[in-house]
């Protein structure tokens, strides 16, 4: 399902807000007419990106980033199975998906298991690692996995949510060991993208980032359009000075 420039600016602002919004004040805040903020707000909804309440006046709000990527998906795979591996013409016999190409779900039950489970990614990659992370410490294996990477020529970009004078040292040794960082918006999730096949992302709550849960996607359509979407944060990004 493809999301206009126009509908992607109403999500940015219902994201920004902390409270649901109106037809009419999100009208006045898009220069538009309220008729034209449900049609801009159906692909949204459509795909679990934004929820409808309160009708009489309807108002809009954001799903949380986590839970928009992890719906924005769900719709994305049943869109490609419904269009593309339906049912033969010929016999109504199913069509046999081959297992290279079947989408493969697991999920990752905390934070301590993402950076293992990283380990063995970086160790596999052979062009590309993407992070869009918290900017906190990076286990001393995961760091190691990513030195190696670079030995082989592996590029690897990171995007830092939470830059503080307290993480600056840990910029600075990542840099070092040959990481491009910029810092970013905060994006609520956490992403990781190898050779724009495997995708990894979770929830990124501050202080119980123990509790998060994740999915791993082994579906290279699935990460193709999440490294665009890297590619449009990376080119928005800011580059860090740290002297």
């Amino acid at each position: 399902m493809n999301i206009s420039p126009q509908s992607q600016s109403l999500y940015k602002i219902l994201l920004r807000s902390r409270k649901p919004l109106s037809a009419k004040q999100l009208a006045r805040n898009m220069n538009t007419y309220p008729n034209t903020i449900y049609r801009l707000a159906a692909p949204l909804i459509a795909t679990g990106l934004v929820e409808r309440i309160d009708r009489y006046p309807d108002r809009f709000c954001a799903m949380p980033i986590d839970e928009g990527l992890s719906f924005f998906l769900l719709c994305q795979t049943d869109w490609f199975m419904n269009r593309f591996h339906s049912d033969s013409s010929e016999g109504n016999s199913k069509k046999v998906i081959p297992k290279s190409k079947r989408i493969k779900l697991s999920f990752v039950q905390s934070r301590d298991e993402l950076m293992r489970l990283s380990v063995g990614e970086i160790n596999r990659s052979k062009k590309s690692v993407d992070l869009l992370r918290s900017g906190h410490e990076i286990p001393a294996d995961v760091m190691l996995a990513l030195r190696r990477a670079k030995k082989r020529g592996v590029k690897t970009r990171m995007l830092v949510q939470d830059y503080n004078f307290k993480n600056r040292k840990e910029i600075v040794n990542w840099q070092r060991n040959g990481i491009f960082v910029k810092r970013t918006d905060l994006r609520h999730v956490r992403l990781m993208l190898y050779d724009s096949r495997i995708t990894y992302f979770m929830s990124y709550k501050h202080a119980e980032s123990v509790k998060d849960l994740g999915m791993k996607i082994a579906y290279a359509p699935f990460a193709a359009m999440l490294s665009q979407l890297f590619d449009q944060w990376w080119e928005k990004g800011e580059e860090i000075d740290l002297g």
